[in-house]
């Protein structure tokens, strides 16, 4: 069964920025996505944020998760402890390193910072040139560190509602691809 997890970053939830809008448009070619809701996101803990993956997803072949910023690394430490391997995880304005400017979120690069270069998985990292959260040269990073395919846009910002990104075609683009490509 195709299946897509979003998982959210840094003070967010489900319901915001691109992911309703995402469930919506995956739910109309037949795949389901679950928005997963992390918890305390204003205070985010890795263990918890761990251990909250490990209760609500199943990998396998046709699973592919999608993480924006915080739900990034989240996300790869989840694989990484479970040697998991889904379709492909689509990583959205991510890191995998400490942000200076964001100091309360560095237990989340050292928990698993064993993550193998070149994971047994597609993976596909989006940046923009204009994100002031997480600057662009961490995404560099991420797929770097990855091999990942990168797409690195001239504008988007974080990809937040805020910023005007409710839509987000690019990863819908991406996640159609890759189940085409299954067939």
């Amino acid at each position: 069964m195709k299946k897509v997890y979003v998982i959210h970053g840094y003070g967010a939830s489900p319901d915001k920025h691109w992911f309703p809008w995402l469930e919506k448009k995956l739910g109309e070619i037949g795949v389901d996505c679950i928005r997963l809701e992390m918890p305390d996101s204003e205070n985010p803990h890795c263990d918890k944020w761990l251990t909250h993956l490990e209760n609500h997803i199943q990998v396998d072949e046709n699973t592919i998760l999608v993480g924006h910023s915080l739900g990034c690394i989240a996300s790869l430490n989840f694989l990484a402890k479970h040697y998991a391997q889904p379709l492909a995880a689509i990583l959205v304005s991510g890191f995998y390193q400490p942000i200076s400017t964001l100091p309360e979120l560095a237990a989340f690069s050292n928990l698993y910072a064993i993550l193998p270069p070149c994971m047994p998985f597609k993976s596909y990292v989006i940046a923009s040139l204009d994100d002031t959260i997480v600057p662009h040269t961490y995404s560099d990073e991420l797929a770097k560190h990855l091999k990942a395919d990168y797409i690195r846009l001239p504008t988007g910002g974080h990809f937040l509602d805020r910023e005007g990104v409710t839509e987000f075609p690019l990863v819908l683009d991406i996640i159609s691809k890759l189940y085409k490509e299954e067939k």
